[in-house]
């Protein structure tokens, strides 16, 4: 009698669980879904859309723009979770509204879905996260000032960061190769 049951109690959902599946039928048409939350805290869908992120509140039936960031940025290169699930991390292109892009082309933004907070972790060329950490490649240093920027060389460094945000340590410095 139990093993008839189990099938009927797996496809029973909360309420909340079904107007989230209800809503994410309804989004925009080209928007990406980052994070679902059918707990009593976070009954929300969290999207992207034209390069913004929007949260949708299934309670108060609201949709809202979150504005992580404290500066401009061209566009939303990728979004991830941390491994609990409680904090979204954003890495942003600058593109034109970087002052240099090696120090500050891409930007690494983390927001807190329960404190509705966000916060800059870092920035630099290059923004690559791993299962086991992130990873922000950042110029640290000019070999050659003097010379015009084209020809300039520069050194770099590899800065890690744990899955939430935490800084872990940064690695030697290495020539950065120029792309012909």
């Amino acid at each position: 009698m139990l093993l008839m049951m189990w099938p009927q109690m797996a496809a029973a959902q909360s309420p909340i669980a079904n107007r989230i599946e209800a809503a994410s039928q309804h989004l925009p048409m080209k928007s990406k879904i980052i994070a679902r939350y059918a707990d009593n805290l976070r009954h929300r869908i969290y999207y992207i859309v034209n390069n913004r992120l929007f949260t949708y509140d299934v309670i108060t039936d609201r949709k809202e723009e979150i504005v992580f960031s404290t500066t401009k940025y061209h566009k939303i290169e990728k979004c991830w979770l941390s491994p609990d699930g409680h904090f979204i991390f954003i890495a942003v292109d600058n593109g034109t509204f970087s002052q240099f892009y090696l120090d500050n082309g891409k930007s690494l933004w983390r927001l807190d879905t329960r404190a509705e907070r966000s916060s800059h972790i870092g920035s630099g060329f290059d923004i690559e996260p791993r299962k086991e950490c992130i990873i922000i490649r950042k110029a640290s240093r000019c070999l050659n000032p003097k010379a015009q920027q084209s020809h300039q060389q520069w050194m770099a460094q590899d800065h890690y960061y744990d899955v939430y945000g935490k800084v872990i340590w940064a690695k030697d410095e290495y020539r950065i190769k120029r792309r012909k």
